[in-house]
């Protein structure tokens, strides 16, 4: 098995961890039988613009790759193609990057035809600045590194061939889009509802499927393992709970560090959570990093223009929590198991009172509160609506489980 050492840098503008981010890109290597020897990180204003480390971090990570074998450096940030020159020259040995690990991940797990499209417009991206680095690579160490496998061709690596390929890509990604809103309008006539199963990579969102379809009999269960990434697209099911229908949706698990245009190559996979009614975040209660991975996942939301759905928390794996306090301000919550399936039905009522029972209101919203307003005018049953002094008035009804985002605007709440 190849030996690697991880390479971070620590700055003050971090809001991780940076234990848990090289933890975190362990983890990944390992998935690809991969051996972590050691892990190094440097405390920088900012990363160096050269070579990420400073020099006498780079002179005792070279000593300690010389004395036990290592042929692979890891770095946990995604590097600049001098970047990695640059380091391959000081160290000597085969140097990537935290996003060349996450799509050669992806790469393993790709199933359906449109995730292995979008996967393939994610590397070309990656790739085109990566160009004469990678075809000198394959030069030096004859058609591929320990990663690489036997390398990308020559033509493959044509900066023309692959500004050509992405025109391609985008092209059948946009009809494939244009099929999947169409999809979505018919499905909005029939009034069924979609819940969205999102959160980091491994928290258990498609264990949590499989518990809620077994639960309501439903025998099309998906594909579900204890690994990162273990699934990239998107599966929808119908699933119906006390005569009430509703789409259940997995997707594409979080995870940080992810660079925009993955996330943005993504794009159709991601759709479904745009479009969703309700979206289950679910957390993995029993890490020690909670907080990082709940601030990545909302992060990624907002990202996509997904932050206004109306979201529940569930905190999975309860049975192993070390937080017995965990909860949100912001967002209803419900502690859960997929071990002893605790507290599943109350996860299955919640969804039901979500678009089942409603609350009428009147509503005056200070103009200050633009998110609020947002989610009124795309959620709330609107009857009349005034723009007034102070704010924008609004009559109508909306979901019970949402009440409580507007209950201190509610008139005949304060009246009372």
């Amino acid at each position: 098995m190849t030996n690697c050492v991880l390479i971070g840098v620590s700055t003050k503008d971090d809001y991780y961890d940076i234990e848990y981010s090289l933890d975190e890109l362990k983890n990944l290597i390992e998935t690809l039988d991969i051996n972590v020897k050691e892990k190094f990180y440097q405390k920088l204003e900012k990363p160096n613009a050269k070579t990420y480390l400073g020099k006498g971090k780079l002179d005792e990570i070279k000593m300690y790759i010389l004395v036990n074998d290592i042929k692979l450096v890891v770095f946990n940030d995604e590097l600049s193609p001098s970047q990695l020159r640059n380091n391959q020259d000081i160290l000597g040995v085969e140097c990537i990057d935290r996003t060349y690990i996450i799509l050669k991940i992806f790469e393993d797990r790709c199933s359906t035809s449109t995730a292995k499209m979008e996967l393939k417009l994610a590397k070309d991206y990656y790739m085109l600045p990566r160009c004469e680095l990678l075809k000198n690579e394959e030069s030096r160490i004859g058609g591929g590194g320990i990663v690489r496998g036997k390398g990308e061709t020559t033509k493959e690596l044509d900066r023309r061939h692959l500004m050509q390929e992405i025109i391609n890509i985008k092209k059948k990604l946009t009809e494939i889009r244009k099929k999947n809103k169409e999809a979505v309008l018919k499905r909005k006539k029939k009034g069924v509802p979609v819940v969205a199963l999102v959160g980091y990579t491994n928290a258990g969102k498609s264990t949590t499927m499989n518990s809620i379809l077994e639960y309501t009999n439903n025998s099309k269960e998906v594909y579900a393992e204890d690994k990162v990434f273990a699934t990239l697209s998107t599966t929808s099911r119908k699933v119906i709970y006390d005569n009430f229908e509703f789409i259940l949706t997995d997707t594409i698990g979080f995870i940080s560090k992810m660079p925009p245009y993955l996330i943005n190559s993504f794009y159709s996979t991601l759709e479904e959570v745009k479009n969703a009614n309700l979206i289950i975040h679910v957390v993995d209660s029993s890490t020690p990093y909670i907080n990082e991975q709940v601030n990545v996942v909302m992060n990624t939301l907002y990202s996509i223009g997904a932050s206004n759905i109306p979201m529940k928390f569930l905190f999975n794996k309860w049975d192993k929590t070390i937080d017995d306090n965990l909860q949100t301000r912001e967002y209803e919550f419900i502690h859960y198991s997929n071990i002893n399936k605790y507290n599943l039905d109350k996860l299955l009522d919640s969804i039901k009172n979500e678009f089942v029972y409603l609350f009428n209101i009147k509503l005056l919203i200070p103009y200050t509160d633009g998110k609020t307003i947002s989610i009124i005018e795309n959620k709330a049953n609107i009857n009349k609506k005034e723009y007034q002094n102070n704010g924008v008035y609004y009559e109508g009804s909306i979901n019970k489980d949402l009440y409580y985002l507007v209950k201190k605007y509610d008139l005949d709440n304060i009246v009372n």
